[in-house]
């Protein structure tokens, strides 16, 4: 079920960390806190008719809010924060260029119940080319995620795609798209200071480069890796943070190095860095592998793959 909600006095902006962060560093008397969500929708809508193409897309959102900033109401196991500015980036099939959107005064609602998930969830009437559009998202995480129900760090985790999703609308029309990603509350580091580096683990892809010419793509979570015959080459794209000024990347696939193809910034969204790395064949068979980004001698949290 989705709880309506209305919003704090955080601040969200796109990946590419656009004005409102700066201005909220400078206004807020204590620690800045960064809520970043961003993945992919699935495939295929789990309702209604997906007007705006957004399906199998990526997207991200991330909101910024001061960590001493006091909730408009709480409950036994919720606090609801009103008021913010809501800035994001998505992919529509009907355009070429990811599109950005734009709420100027959303809703949050941390959620922090004594059984199931934890959930953070968000509403509001978001500008997207083409007019607006009423949107309401529920990320559910695992229990004991959220620390508390006020803005505070939490760790980085992969979205709980069974519970999570978005639901935009125009008038009666409403359209569900099931999520596949991340979330994190992390302390806002300002632009320009050097960030740790991080592998997230949800929207991960597996790329196949075919004799012919031609790319095959899925998500991971689809099934495990196949390194493929020899004929092919098979490869990891992750979303990432804190490479695109690296001078050094090592990733190491079950202790073993593995050919780091590109790394920088992302191609759809500026703030968001990309890695992309080839599978070695000699892998073939090892089952529960880690994934081990390390990026000038600081080393990111392992992701968790296997490899058939």
């Amino acid at each position: 079920m989705v709880v309506k909600v209305q919003y704090l006095a955080l601040a969200v902006a796109v990946l590419s960390g656009i004005g409102a962060s700066e201005k909220l560093v400078a206004a807020c008397p204590s620690t800045m806190i960064a809520y970043q969500v961003s993945g992919r929708f699935g495939s295929t809508p789990v309702s209604g008719a997906d007007k705006l193409k957004l399906a199998g897309g990526p997207f991200s959102v991330t909101l910024y809010g001061c960590e001493s900033e006091a909730p408009s109401k709480t409950g036994s196991d919720y606090a609801e924060y009103t008021g913010l500015i809501l800035n994001g980036e998505v992919k529509s099939y009907l355009l070429e260029a990811p599109t950005h959107i734009r709420a100027d005064n959303t809703s949050l609602l941390l959620v922090q119940p004594p059984t199931g998930l934890d959930s953070i969830q968000l509403g509001g009437a978001v500008k997207i080319e083409g007019g607006t559009i009423n949107i309401v998202g529920n990320v559910a995480i695992p229990s004991g995620t959220l620390t508390s129900t006020s803005i505070a760090p939490f760790p980085s985790v992969s979205v709980v795609t069974a519970k999570s999703y978005f639901i935009y609308s125009q008038g009666a029309d409403s359209t569900t798209l099931a999520v596949i990603g991340t979330v994190a509350g992390n302390v806002y580091t300002p632009p320009g200071a050097k960030t740790s580096p991080s592998l997230h683990s949800g929207a991960v892809r597996v790329v196949t480069a075919h004799m012919d010419g031609t790319q095959s793509l899925r998500p991971l979570e689809g099934a495990p890796v196949d390194p493929g015959a020899s004929t092919e080459r098979v490869m990891l794209e992750f979303y990432a943070s804190g490479v695109r000024d690296a001078s050094e990347i090592h990733v190491r696939i079950a202790g073993q190095e593995a050919p780091v193809l590109y790394f920088g910034p992302a191609g759809h969204f500026p703030g968001l860095d990309e890695v992309i790395v080839e599978i070695p064949r000699s892998l073939a068979g090892s089952g529960e592998a880690d994934v081990l980004l390390t990026a000038d001698g600081q080393t990111a949290s392992p992701v968790r793959i296997h490899i058939q």
